[in-house]
């Protein structure tokens, strides 16, 4: 299962969103995104525009995240395990969130994890973030809102954000520190990543990210149009069956 830069961008904004909202609640929580990506062209490659919509779901410790071109997140607090899902192939990765093996007695499956965090690490070079908060505020849909900005930069590869963001919606900010950032987490480097986006206090709104690549600059917005209590899908939070369990190459082709 390979994932692209583009598509793990979009996973680390989901789970800025997902781990934003840990908190222990009665029902499900249902949020709704819009994702549109302008067209590019990088290394004489054309790339036509996206809109995607993105579905979230979180209750007790465990959250889930489809998009509309058929991939999943799934998240298990617990277990501290993150799922991501090809819903077309019916496969599936598992990706531990514990600190990355680095060799000796264990699972083979966490060695392998190890062995590719640090060879996407050494692929993408250390990165460099900042986040800072402005005084800047306005109302987006029903919220009221904040802008951050974050600069970014790692290997060939810079990107600025204005995140808006609001308090509006109870957050669990402890649960935010502990795993936001994912797999970008596990990485050698990447331990500032997690500890600049602790500043960030509550759920993204509406995120503008402009990815220079090669000289070439990639704009995506992330929007979320709809929150919800209620109850959510039965399932929503488990693998389906039939699923097969495959190994996740950090490759920069295409899905």
């Amino acid at each position: 299962m390979r994932f692209t830069f583009v598509t793990r961008s979009v996973i680390t904004v989901m789970m800025v969103i997902i781990f934003g909202i840990g908190g222990p609640a009665l029902a499900d929580s249902f949020f709704k995104q819009v994702v549109h990506t302008d067209a590019y062209e990088v290394m004489g490659k054309k790339q036509a525009e996206k809109n995607d919509t993105t579905i979230l779901w979180l209750a007790n410790g465990k959250a889930c995240a489809q998009t509309a071109n058929k991939t999943a997140v799934i998240f298990d607090a617990k277990k501290n395990i993150m799922y991501m899902l090809d819903l077309e192939k019916k496969e599936y990765s598992a990706i531990s969130l514990n600190p990355a093996a680095s060799g000796g007695e264990g699972d083979p499956k966490d060695d392998n994890q190890a062995q590719m965090m640090r060879r996407a690490s050494a692929m993408m070079g250390a990165p460099k973030i900042t986040v800072a908060p402005s005084k800047e505020t306005k109302k987006i849909g029903d919220w009221q809102t904040k802008m951050y900005t974050i600069d970014l930069t790692m290997a060939m590869v810079a990107s600025k954000q204005q995140m808006w963001v609001t308090e509006d919606i109870d957050t669990d900010i402890g649960a935010f520190h502990a795993v936001c950032g994912g797999m970008m987490a596990q990485m050698p480097g990447f331990g500032d990543f997690v500890e600049q986006l602790k500043q960030i206090k509550g759920v993204p709104v509406l995120t503008t990210t402009v990815a220079s690549v090669m000289g070439q600059d990639i704009l995506t917005t992330v929007e979320m149009i709809e929150h919800a209590e209620k109850d959510a899908p039965d399932g929503i939070y488990d693998i389906p069956e039939g699923y097969k369990e495959v190994e996740m190459n950090m490759g920069m082709g295409g899905h």
